[in-house]
């Protein structure tokens, strides 16, 4: 008994420390816990957080050894009773760039537009925090990047410029650090000037033009590489100036306004005929050609031409008997380059000017400035006559000859151009006669063939020399005057000048091809033998992604020379513009003729230039891509069905719902691929604007027939910002929201959803939607809802869309209902199949096996008897055959199989 007695006591110990060694376990858990939470909210692990490390916090129990091996942790006392908060970051976005990278913003609805002047790369990560901006869309454009924010609220939104990019916050009333609202920072100052609206900036960025939704006409976004206040907004005659939350926005109701960049910040003005009052009221040139700046400036003397030429031999002996005075010498050199530029030897005035210091009187520099830009200009060398384009002594009315001429060599827009070589050229027919003999002939031929009406009248009667001939033919062609322009073409095509006899070659097919006297493939082959004549060759294949490299020395920009077309410098010569301008006509005929590829290598090669300008090289890239897209060669119907993703393991691609052209089915679809990517890789080629808008929702459309959503999203991206009207607006944004469905996009795909809905859309577009929105419901989990929206739908595309929402969910007899009613009203009972009726038999041959149906399999094979379905296919099918005959049946009775296949099935309800 005193045995047990003991044992019991010992029991009761034991239990009391057990009990004991549970509570400090607990509390030591309890303790570590805390002191991670704590470590990881302050950034500090391996201490602990400096608010629990207090003088007055309690000691810890020491580490010291037990005799049962246990060691006694450290326990500290609880001295709070929450951990302290964190004080919550503002929302923000930041855009990682260098210091070059200009920004512009505006609010446009819910959505503030951010316009970069960069082209962002497209996997670049924005870091975001706040979760404001997590709604946010990119779209690529020419040369800049969109960035598309949803902020229904209109929040105050900041934006900073760092050192590693620019910062975007949320500002509150009382918010503090980087995000708080500048006290004092520059501002966009509006300085109207004489013809023109200058917007000073202290660091101008680009200039970027995009269609104005909300009337129609452009949007000049002015970006700036540093924080500014914007201008306030104000209309004027013909634009108004938007408000801005950084930048300078103008929107353009008129053609005839131009926003283009300057040193000091965008410019303003209207170049047309009959011009918009803009700023304050132009200055008049002088009332005499002979007492004009440009004549003071240039040197200019109504001299015949021996004199001019004598006085500059005179010129030249004395400068080589000047002293070493530094005065002295640089009057004697700008005297000595006037007479050379008068005399018709602008090189020899361009090589005095070239390395000669600016004088510092400011009247002496604006003339030695325009002489030297001018002589540059006439000796090919564009980047010493670029001051022509930009100087505040270049807008003058009496240089505005120069001006356009500096345009016309640069390979500039020709419309703007002609203006203001028309507005120029009574000055040019008083010039002296030497430097008439330099840029008149030019002037005349760019007038007869790229001017309008009024600009082609200024030109009067020409003069009678053959330098002039092809002007006056050109002049005649387009005053209506056919066979009199065709007969002296003819004629002129037996010149003994080669070059002018290969010229009115060149001129000839065009006006036949024009006219309507010969085809494009007819004029594609006299195009390639006429450049064969030259060494030039026409047929060059597009390199890399399709767009083979420009020649040796080629730029990006005419105004940098280098041009196909032009010598040295970009000076056009008569070769080199004749083989410009007939590479752009070939590359025209072959693409009207059905050759858009062989087009595109011939295109690649040519840059802006005096015989190329910028808005026909547009055209001519427009003319191929409309080609590429929606040309003879049109997509083949083997498409997926909308919206349709895997569907189980005996899936096969159907194609109920094709959002493409179903155009010839002869052009095998990898060719066809190969053009829709060759079309994507060019796109650049042609300006932003609305036209460009109808390419890309082409090319979209079709990518996504084919297939490839994920490639689509981004052109039909770009589409949406530049489409003005609002229901190609709503189709583009359903074609969005369905490309964004397939490539599992469904942020992107709500947000288009909600813009394309708009009151009163046509019924097509109206059900698109509703499949739409039921694909994006099944994606979202909300099978029930997905099937609701489309309960009463019987379309072939409703039955389309239903039997992929089945399918998705592996509701294999459900499928087969619905896509049995589908092929029973789209396959014929005779005839060869479509390719998309290939894919619907294989697409419910694939349920059935699914469900286990053998008789809807063998009545399918019955209804498509000995028709061929293509080797793949055939195989698929026989597979899936042998896999239900494999199946276990369990046998009800005989079961009659009817002859043909069975249209009456129906779902049950």
């Amino acid at each position: 008994m005193a045995h047990m007695r003991v044992t019991d006591w010992q029991r009761r110990v034991i239990g009391r420390q057990y009990g004991a060694m549970q509570g400090q376990a607990r509390k030591t858990r309890g303790v570590l816990v805390a002191g991670l939470l704590a470590g990881v909210a302050c950034g500090v692990l391996a201490q602990g957080p400096a608010w629990a490390r207090s003088a007055s916090t309690a000691p810890a129990v020491q580490d010291v050894a037990r005799s049962d091996g246990l060691h006694a942790l450290p326990v500290t006392n609880v001295q709070v009773d929450a951990l302290p908060g964190v004080a919550e970051a503002e929302p923000s976005l930041f855009i990682p760039c260098d210091g070059a990278v200009g920004l512009a913003a505006f609010w446009s609805g819910a959505e503030l537009m951010v316009v970069v002047d960069h082209t962002l790369p497209a996997l670049l990560h924005l870091p975001a925090e706040g979760g404001v901006f997590d709604r946010r869309e990119r779209v690529a454009l020419n040369g800049a990047t969109l960035l598309r924010l949803y902020l229904p609220d209109h929040p105050h939104v900041v934006f900073a410029r760092q050192k590693a990019g620019w910062l975007l916050c949320v500002a509150g009333a009382h918010t503090q650090g980087r995000c708080a609202p500048a006290v004092q920072e520059p501002a966009v100052h509006v300085r109207p000037q004489p013809a023109r609206v200058l917007f000073a900036q202290s660091q101008p960025g680009q200039v970027i033009t995009l269609p104005d939704p909300a009337t129609g006409g452009r949007l000049f976004v002015g970006t700036t590489r540093q924080v500014e206040g914007s201008p306030d907004p104000h209309s004027a005659v013909g634009y108004a100036v938007r408000p801005a939350v950084l930048g300078v926005v103008v929107a353009a109701d008129s053609a005839q306004l131009a926003l283009r960049p300057t040193p000091d910040g965008p410019v303003l003005e209207a170049i047309a005929a009959q011009p918009l009052p803009v700023g304050l009221p132009a200055r008049p040139p002088s009332a005499s050609v002979q007492q004009g700046q440009d004549w003071l400036w240039l040197g200019f003397k109504a001299a015949s031409a021996p004199q001019l030429v004598q006085a500059w031999h005179t010129q030249r002996d004395a400068l080589g008997q000047a002293g070493q005075d530094p005065a002295s010498l640089w009057t004697r050199r700008v005297a000595a380059a006037q007479a050379a530029f008068a005399a018709g030897a602008p090189q020899q005035a361009w090589a005095l000017l070239r390395d000669l210091p600016v004088p510092p009187e400011h009247g002496v520099q604006n003339g030695a400035l325009a002489l030297r830009a001018c002589a540059a200009l006439l000796s090919g060398d564009l980047a010493g006559a670029a001051p022509l384009g930009t100087a505040d002594w270049a807008m003058e009315p009496d240089m505005v000859l120069w001006r356009g001429a500096y345009l016309m060599a640069s390979g500039a827009d020709s419309a703007p151009t002609s203006v203001l070589l028309a507005r120029g050229y009574a000055r040019l027919e008083q010039y002296p006669a030497p430097v008439q003999a330099v840029l008149m002939p030019r002037v005349s031929w760019y007038l007869a063939q790229f001017g309008g009406v009024d600009e082609r009248a200024v030109m009067g009667t020409l003069p009678d020399d053959p330098a002039y001939n092809l002007p006056r033919i050109l002049l005649q062609a387009r005053a209506g005057h056919a066979e009199t322009a065709r007969v002296a073409l003819e004629n002129l095509t037996a010149s003994g000048d080669e070059q002018m006899a290969d010229r009115a070659r060149a001129q000839l097919v065009d006006f036949l091809r024009t006219h309507d006297q010969i085809g494009s493939d007819m004029a594609a082959d006299a195009y390639g033998q006429l450049l064969a004549a030259q060494g030039a060759g026409g047929t060059q294949a597009p390199k890399g992604s399709a767009k083979a490299a420009p020649p040796e020395g080629a730029q990006a920009n005419g105004a940098e020379g280098g041009a196909e077309g032009a010598q040295p410098g970009g000076a056009v010569g008569a070769q080199g513009g004749l083989l410009a301008s007939l590479r752009l006509a070939y590359a025209q005929a072959l693409a009207q003729a059905g050759q858009p590829v062989r087009a595109v290598g011939v295109l690649a090669a040519l840059v802006p230039s005096e015989a190329t300008p910028r808005d026909r090289l547009e055209a001519a890239w427009r003319t191929v891509l409309s080609a590429l897209v929606f040309g003879p060669a049109q997509g083949t119907t083997d498409a997926p069905a909308h919206g349709a993703k895997a569907r189980g393991p005996h899936a096969a691609g159907a194609g109920a719902r094709v959002s493409g052209p179903s155009g010839s089915q002869s052009v095998p679809a990898m060719v066809r691929t190969q053009f829709l990517a060759l079309a994507r890789a060019n796109m650049e080629h042609v300006p932003d604007d609305p036209l460009k808008a109808k390419l890309l929702a082409g090319l979209g459309r079709q990518l996504v027939a084919q297939g490839q959503a994920a490639q689509a999203v981004p052109v039909l991206q770009q589409a949406d910002v530049l489409a003005i009207e609002p229901l190609m607006r709503a189709d583009i944004e359903e074609q969005l929201a369905q490309a964004a469905l397939q490539s599992n996009q469904r942020p992107l795909a709500l947000r288009a959803l909600e813009r394309s809905a708009l009151p009163n859309l046509p019924e097509d577009l109206a059900a698109r939607r509703r499949y739409d929105e039921a694909q994006l419901a099944a994606a979202s989990g909300n099978r029930e809802g997905a099937q609701a929206l489309l309960a009463e739908d019987e379309s072939d595309a409703g039955l389309s869309v239903r039997g992929a929402l089945y399918e998705q969910d592996q509701q294999w007899a459900q499928a087969v209902l619905v896509v049995g009613r589908l092929a029973s009203r789209t396959l014929p009972e005779q005839g060869d199949l479509t390719t998309t009726q290939r894919n619907l038999v294989i697409r419910l041959a694939s349920d059935a096996a699914a469900a286990g149906d053998a008789a809807t399999l063998r009545n399918l094979q019955a209804w498509v008897g000995k028709r061929p379905l293509g080797a793949e296919r055939q195989a698929l099918f026989a597979a899936l055959l042998r896999q239900v005959q494999k199946a276990p049946v369990v046998s009800l009775g005989v079961v009659a199989i009817p002859g043909g296949f069975d249209k009456s099935v129906k779902e049950p309800k």
